[in-house]
Protein backbone atom coordinates (compact mmCIF):
# COMPACT_ATOMS: atom_id res chain seq x y z
CA UNK A 1 0.00 0.00 0.00
CA UNK A 2 1.37 3.79 -0.66
CA UNK A 3 1.86 6.42 2.17
CA UNK A 4 -0.51 8.42 0.47
CA UNK A 5 -3.50 5.85 0.53
CA UNK A 6 -2.72 5.07 3.75
CA UNK A 7 -4.80 6.44 6.76
CA UNK A 8 -3.58 6.83 10.08
CA UNK A 9 -6.29 6.75 13.28
CA UNK A 10 -6.57 7.98 16.99
CA UNK A 11 -8.92 7.32 19.50
CA UNK A 12 -9.55 9.20 22.70
CA UNK A 13 -6.52 11.15 24.77
CA UNK A 14 -3.37 9.52 23.02
CA UNK A 15 -1.60 9.59 19.62
CA UNK A 16 -1.31 6.12 17.99
CA UNK A 17 0.92 6.26 15.74
CA UNK A 18 4.48 8.35 15.42
CA UNK A 19 6.36 9.51 12.23
CA UNK A 20 10.19 9.62 11.54
CA UNK A 21 11.31 10.65 7.88
CA UNK A 22 14.42 11.68 6.61
CA UNK A 23 12.45 14.85 5.79
CA UNK A 24 9.48 17.20 7.64
CA UNK A 25 6.50 15.56 6.67
CA UNK A 26 2.99 16.83 7.10
CA UNK A 27 0.23 15.02 9.07
CA UNK A 28 -2.90 16.36 7.82
CA UNK A 29 -5.92 15.47 10.32
CA UNK A 30 -8.98 14.38 7.50
CA UNK A 31 -11.87 13.23 9.52
CA UNK A 32 -13.54 12.41 12.84
CA UNK A 33 -15.33 8.96 12.62
CA UNK A 34 -17.95 8.02 15.54
CA UNK A 35 -17.77 4.15 17.17
CA UNK A 36 -20.70 2.47 17.09
CA UNK A 37 -20.82 1.52 20.73
CA UNK A 38 -20.62 4.55 22.75
CA UNK A 39 -19.73 8.69 22.20
CA UNK A 40 -15.81 7.68 21.24
CA UNK A 41 -14.76 9.43 18.07
CA UNK A 42 -11.51 7.85 15.96
CA UNK A 43 -9.49 10.82 14.42
CA UNK A 44 -8.33 10.05 10.71
CA UNK A 45 -4.92 11.50 9.82
CA UNK A 46 -3.10 11.26 6.18
CA UNK A 47 0.92 11.37 5.91
CA UNK A 48 2.23 13.69 3.06
CA UNK A 49 5.80 13.23 2.62
CA UNK A 50 8.44 16.53 1.78
CA UNK A 51 8.96 16.43 -1.89
CA UNK A 52 12.61 15.60 -1.30
CA UNK A 53 11.85 12.47 1.44
CA UNK A 54 13.33 9.30 0.35
CA UNK A 55 12.11 7.46 3.12
CA UNK A 56 9.15 7.42 6.23
CA UNK A 57 8.80 5.05 8.72
CA UNK A 58 5.63 5.10 10.74
CA UNK A 59 5.17 3.40 14.41
CA UNK A 60 1.58 2.37 15.12
CA UNK A 61 0.68 1.28 18.97
CA UNK A 62 -2.23 -0.94 19.19
CA UNK A 63 -2.88 -1.79 22.27
CA UNK A 64 0.13 -2.26 24.27
CA UNK A 65 2.18 -3.37 21.12
CA UNK A 66 3.56 -1.28 18.35
CA UNK A 67 4.95 -2.01 15.10
CA UNK A 68 7.24 -0.15 12.12
CA UNK A 69 5.81 0.83 8.82
CA UNK A 70 8.01 1.44 6.35
CA UNK A 71 7.65 3.28 3.40
CA UNK A 72 10.06 4.23 1.26
CA UNK A 73 10.16 5.90 -2.17
CA UNK A 74 10.33 4.68 -5.59
CA UNK A 75 9.54 7.64 -8.12
CA UNK A 76 7.08 9.37 -7.02
CA UNK A 77 5.35 6.40 -5.37
CA UNK A 78 5.82 5.80 -1.53
CA UNK A 79 5.17 1.67 -1.22
CA UNK A 80 5.43 -0.08 1.85
CA UNK A 81 8.44 -2.21 1.77
CA UNK A 82 9.41 -4.52 4.40
CA UNK A 83 12.39 -3.78 6.65
CA UNK A 84 14.22 -6.65 4.91
CA UNK A 85 14.31 -5.49 1.30
CA UNK A 86 15.33 -1.72 2.44
CA UNK A 87 18.64 -0.36 1.02
CA UNK A 88 21.60 -0.48 3.14
CA UNK A 89 21.96 3.25 3.25
CA UNK A 90 18.09 3.77 4.63
CA UNK A 91 18.64 0.96 6.53
CA UNK A 92 21.86 3.08 8.32
CA UNK A 93 19.48 6.12 8.03
CA UNK A 94 16.77 4.33 10.05
CA UNK A 95 19.22 3.00 12.82
CA UNK A 96 20.49 6.71 13.55
CA UNK A 97 16.91 8.27 13.16
CA UNK A 98 13.77 5.67 14.58
CA UNK A 99 14.45 5.55 18.68
CA UNK A 100 12.53 2.00 18.33
CA UNK A 101 15.79 0.59 16.16
CA UNK A 102 18.39 2.02 18.19
CA UNK A 103 17.04 0.02 21.03
CA UNK A 104 15.04 3.17 23.37
CA UNK A 105 10.90 3.07 23.17
CA UNK A 106 9.29 6.19 21.36
CA UNK A 107 6.45 7.35 23.89
CA UNK A 108 3.12 8.50 22.14
CA UNK A 109 2.02 11.92 23.46
CA UNK A 110 -1.49 14.07 22.40
CA UNK A 111 -2.24 15.60 18.82
CA UNK A 112 -4.72 18.00 19.15
CA UNK A 113 -7.51 18.10 16.23
CA UNK A 114 -8.91 21.24 14.66
CA UNK A 115 -11.71 22.57 15.75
Amino acid sequence: MDLRDSKFYSAGHEVNFAVFSDNTCRVRYLESIPLPLGHTMVDVYAIEPAANSQWVVVEVKEEETSRLRFFVRRGITFPEDGRRRLPESVRTQLQQRVPRMKGSRQRFGRLERPD
